[in-house]
């Protein structure tokens, strides 16, 4: 409704307000009238292009079409060799279908390409992290993105994430708590609540947890603590 109250403005503006007006489509849950507005747009600039693919392999993922989107992403790099954001978002996407390889490889190339990237080595240290593996090198990543961004909530959560899995408890509720503090995001409530009740406080854990699941019922990482740690709320 908010975007049918804005003036018509110059091209780039009406670009714009289309790819929004999709991604919220696809959010309400209508995919194909979103891929519909998608596909009418014909930008003439390739970084415009680029961004129409992007804007469609994000309503795939958000409604649960990863392969999908996996394969409409690897596609868009192909088209847009050297585009470091089509990279990101492609390595994300094949991560989360479970090609850790092909995620690693397309960081590595968008570090390459931008070296001032601080999402790449955010994303590469904390997959490894999260995959607890190679601890000290996805240590030394997110110390570089955080250099580069130290006031982001996602790196400091990232952090503290890794310095869990090194065992080293308190370091890792510092930076999980100054993280939750500047964002409430569920991510970091549920990595927060873990750490807490490996310490032993067990009930500021379930408020962090209940927290998270009030403001996303569906959150896949609160639902794999909670299994992993046998646990229900």
């Amino acid at each position: 409704g908010w975007l049918d109250k804005l003036p018509e403005g110059d091209e780039k503006t009406v670009f714009g307000v289309q790819l929004r007006r999709a991604q919220l489509l696809g959010k309400s849950g209508d995919v194909p009238a979103a891929r519909r507005l998608l596909a009418s747009l014909k930008p003439g600039e390739p970084v415009a292009q680029a961004q129409v693919l992007a804007a469609e392999a994000q309503v795939l993922r958000d409604a649960g079409q990863a392969e999908q989107a996996y394969t409409l992403m690897g596609a868009a790099t192909k088209r847009f060799p050297g585009n470091p954001d089509l990279l990101y978002d492609y390595a994300l996407l094949a991560e989360k279908t479970g090609r850790v390889d092909d995620m690693e490889a397309a960081l590595r190339e968008v570090m390459r390409l931008a070296p001032d990237n601080h999402h790449a080595y955010n994303a590469l240290g904390y997959s490894l992290a999260e995959r607890n593996i190679r601890l000290e090198e996805a240590r030394a990543l997110i110390e570089k993105a955080m250099a580069m961004a130290p006031e982001d909530p996602f790196i400091m959560d990232s952090m503290g994430w890794v310095e869990y899995r090194l065992g080293n408890l308190d370091a890792a509720e510092g930076h999980l708590r100054r993280a939750y503090s500047l964002r409430r995001d569920p991510e970091i409530a549920v990595h927060l609540g873990e750490v807490l009740w490996q310490q032993g406080k067990r009930a500021d854990a379930q408020k962090l947890w209940l927290e998270a699941r009030a403001k996303d019922p569906q959150n896949d990482t609160l639902r794999s603590t909670l299994a992993r740690l046998r646990l229900s709320l």
